[in-house]
């Protein structure tokens, strides 16, 4: 009888320990998730750097350099978007007009109220940067 309540705990301890390591793994992949999804640059930055000194077996100086040269790609990326960010506003303007024409009244409200969210969000992301 004793043996059962001793190895029914052991296993008891085991499977708990290990559904609070799976709750905090997953906690901690969310709040990485979410600031990559809410646009904060460093953290996506920070992913493409852990990502590839794991898989290539960086040692501490390829990932500095390595992480110098990710930051630079991004300031560049971020100039060249600048440039370009009116020409893909009328074109993404162009494109809402030609949804806008075929829907109905009704639809049309909500659709307007998708475009508003949007914007407000871009504009955040944007003020963020």
């Amino acid at each position: 009888m004793k043996k059962w309540k001793i190895i029914v705990s052991v296993i008891l301890v085991f499977l708990l320990g290990a559904l609070a390591g799976g709750l905090i793994a997953h906690k901690i992949d969310q709040r990485r998730i979410g600031r990559i999804i809410g646009g904060e640059r460093r953290a996506v930055g920070e992913l493409i750097v852990q990502r590839l000194s794991h898989k290539l077996r960086l040692d501490p100086e390829q990932v500095e350099k390595l992480r110098i040269i990710v930051y630079e790609t991004r300031d560049e990326i971020s100039k060249v978007r600048t440039q370009f960010r009116p020409q893909i506003q009328e074109v993404l303007e162009r494109s809402r007009n030609r949804v806008r024409a075929i829907l109905r009244p009704d639809q049309l409200d909500e659709y307007e109220k998708i475009v508003a969210e949007r914007k407000a969000r871009q504009e955040s992301e944007e003020s963020s940067r």
